[in-house]
């Protein structure tokens, strides 16, 4: 899967943006520039969160999140965004657009929609009256020890009602989710007329967004959408702020660091795909250490000689090589953290704590780690701010290196020229307004 091209009209900052990323282009690593305040993470995170959130009504309150502020910008059908994607040979457009309560020619996929919604809101309420029963009975049962016979037997009758309740409640549940698989079939024919992969509904402004395609075979367009939903990642500092987070937990971000972090690791539950450097570094890194070490003993367990592999050992070779002729890093015997030394004559080390190693030698170590040992492949990675941290060789040297983790396409928010100048011209996508080069003659 490659992204192939990007089209905003008008969304925040992002005015008429187009960028293309040539799958012609090797390596498959483009930078994407501009001054500060020229839209570059809010592009990534409206490439992540379309793609990401718009088939999961669990991560729909994300959407909503991230559209709201903006949505009233909007007439009745303006488009968001458009992506073409290059899915196992296919091209495929996925449009996202606004729709109006009353836009007339998707009426009934707004119907349909809101019919399902309605009924997936009351199986909720009725699994949440289930686990209420379920806690009065076992309440119930618990006052039984030590009570007279007389009391037991009402409660018991008590309890048989309970339980004729529930009974009830579980048939309710059956019907409402054969409504919602009828609905469902019915809808699916008027996505397929209209090649109408999803319909969201943005509850507080009342507003609808749908993502169109361009091709006949809508199967293989929603397996392209499923499968963009699953592979897309995006990599950020801790210090980024997540347009797609509600309003109180972005005011956390203005001292209640502790709050924040604890909230986004929440998050990152309901949307894996997010990697935070430095936050995460470290348990990347213990993380690919104890996955290396099941690769050796199920390499052992499938050689006739018992003999072990040796990835456990590359992996500390290329993290010795990322830290340069003095450090060394490995795990402790329990596995459950790393041990750094550092080389200070020919026989001598001394040891570090983890959290000693610099911001640039934690980012890239834990980038590797999470990467590599994440099977992370035929995926589009999305990093804001990759250069923060690293010297400038790094800088220049972490475009092949990313290369070389996967064959993954990688889209870099950057202000690096020492970045940008190891590609071609062709690589650099810049939107407005355009960096300016230091080098560059007034």
């Amino acid at each position: 899967m490659k992204l192939l091209k990007v089209s905003v009209p008008n969304f925040r900052n992002l005015k008429n943006v187009e960028l293309t990323f040539e799958p012609s282009l090797k390596p498959a690593v483009f930078p994407i520039g501009s001054e500060n305040g020229g839209g570059k993470s809010t592009l990534l995170q409206l490439i992540f969160v379309l793609l990401t959130c718009s088939l999961d009504d669990n991560k729909n309150i994300y959407l909503s999140n991230f559209l709201i502020s903006v949505i009233d910008n909007f007439q009745d059908t303006d488009e968001i965004a458009q992506f073409e994607l290059n899915y196992q040979g296919e091209i495929i457009n996925f449009t996202f657009t606004y729709l109006d309560e009353n836009d007339s020619d998707n009426q009934k996929i707004i119907k349909f929609t809101k019919e399902i919604l309605n009924f997936k809101k009351d199986l909720q309420d009725k699994s949440k009256e289930i686990t209420n029963i379920d806690q009065i009975i076992s309440e119930k049962r618990r006052e039984y020890m030590g009570e007279s016979s007389g009391l037991v037997e009402k409660k018991s009758k008590d309890i048989e009602k309970l339980e004729e309740g529930k009974q009830t409640l579980i048939l309710q549940q059956e019907e409402i989710k054969q409504y919602i698989k009828s609905t469902n079939s019915r809808l699916l024919i008027y996505q397929k007329e209209l090649k109408i992969l999803c319909c969201n509904y943005i509850a507080a402004q009342d507003k609808w967004m749908i993502c169109k395609t361009n091709i006949d075979n809508f199967e293989i367009s929603y397996k392209a959408f499923a499968y963009a939903s699953k592979n897309i990642y995006l990599v950020t500092p801790p210090t980024q702020m997540f347009l797609f987070f509600d309003r109180e937990i972005k005011k956390l971000m203005d001292g209640n660091f502790a709050d924040y972090y604890n909230k986004v690791n929440a998050i990152r539950k309901q949307i894996a795909n997010i990697y935070i450097y430095n936050q995460l570094s470290i348990i990347a890194i213990k993380h690919a250490f104890k996955q290396a070490r099941e690769q050796d003993f199920k390499t052992a367990l499938e050689n006739d000689n018992l003999e072990y592999g040796t990835e456990l050992k590359g992996l500390a070779e290329d993290f010795h090589q990322f830290l340069g002729n003095d450090k060394y890093i490995k795990p402790s015997p329990d596995m459950n953290s790393i041990i750094v030394e550092r080389k200070i004559s020919e026989n001598e080390f001394i040891e570090l704590e983890p959290e000693e190693l610099s911001h640039g030698e934690l980012k890239k170590l834990g980038l590797y780690a999470w990467i590599k040992y994440n099977n992370i492949n035929d995926s589009i990675i999305l990093i804001d701010e990759i250069e923060n941290g690293f010297h400038p060789d790094w800088q220049y040297n972490i475009v092949n290196e990313l290369a070389s983790w996967g064959d993954n396409q990688y889209l870099l928010a950057t202000h690096s020229f020492y970045l940008c100048e190891v590609l071609t011209p062709a690589h650099v996508k810049e939107i407005e307004p355009k960096m300016l080069n230091p080098n560059s003659e007034e």
